[in-house]
């Protein structure tokens, strides 16, 4: 497996293609990248000194790994128009797009195609990001040891059976816009109570940030950790029994239940 290409350029592809170029899990004179906006697609090959497709039945044609980096509304077209330079290379099929599964993919190619998927998240834009991935009963032990290489290279990567992709894609796709909102809230209510709006929000990223650094380096119980910075009778205590009351628990289940089920609409199940 010695080139990759990518077929789209978008947000979520670009720190994908970045990360796999800068930690050499592919070379970059092995990655090739095709969008079909031509200029968005120059200046980003030239910034990160990967090659630029021509079209899509290149990358199909010419790499031993293609990554699907466009919307899933795109595949009944996309797929069909480079199934025959897929046939002729057979290639390891790679899709990042949400709610479409191996078999979905499988189902436009005439031939046993090896199809993986990754579930990544926006945070791989600075490397953090957490991401599933899983491969159908054609993706070889090798191959799909690279796609965990291609996960690794952005972040954490787990893999996991097809069927957990849904509660997965919530958990791990859905939650940093939760905790962006979170964050928010926070640093609003620093500034309603005299903090600048800079500071206010600088304060309450760190705090989160190094809050979750901490349980993920220390470990241990999640209420175990929240005992431990409350005092009795102190401030923290009496923001955790608001937050009690206003039954926060609840309130983040139907958050996640309804991005679930929205997933499972997606996905036609």
């Amino acid at each position: 497996m010695k080139k990759i290409g990518f077929i789209g350029c978008g947000n979520m592809a670009k720190p994908i293609i970045r990360n796999v170029a800068e930690k050499n899990v592919f070379d970059k004179d092995d990655i090739y990248v095709y969008d079909i906006d031509k200029e968005k697609l120059r200046q980003f090959c030239e910034v990160n000194h990967v090659n630029e497709a021509e079209n899509e039945n290149f990358i199909a044609s010419a790499c031993d790994v293609v990554v699907l980096c466009t919307k899933p509304q795109v595949f009944p077209s996309l797929l069909p128009a480079i199934k025959d330079s897929l046939e002729l290379k057979k290639p390891l099929v790679v899709s990042i797009a949400a709610g479409k599964t191996t078999e979905y993919i499988a189902s436009f190619l005439d031939y046993d195609a090896p199809v993986a998927r990754i579930f990544p998240n926006l945070n791989a834009e600075v490397g953090e990001a957490v991401s599933a991935y899983t491969g159908n009963c054609f993706v070889s032990e090798e191959q799909l040891t690279k796609v965990g290489q291609i996960c690794a290279s952005y972040g954490e990567a787990k893999h996991l059976d097809e069927s957990l992709f849904s509660v997965f894609g919530v958990l791990g796709g859905c939650v940093p816009a939760y905790a962006f909102m979170f964050i928010g809230a926070l640093a609003k209510a620093g500034k309603a109570n005299g903090l600048d709006e800079e500071t206010a929000r600088e304060v309450a990223v760190q705090a989160v940030l190094g809050s979750a650094k901490l349980l993920k380096e220390c470990g241990g119980d999640v209420d175990d950790w929240v005992s431990r910075v409350c005092s009795p009778g102190g401030t923290t205590i009496q923001g955790v029994n608001s937050l009690k009351e206003a039954d926060l628990d609840k309130t983040v289940a139907d958050a996640f239940f309804k991005s679930f089920m929205r997933d499972k609409e997606l996905s036609g199940k």
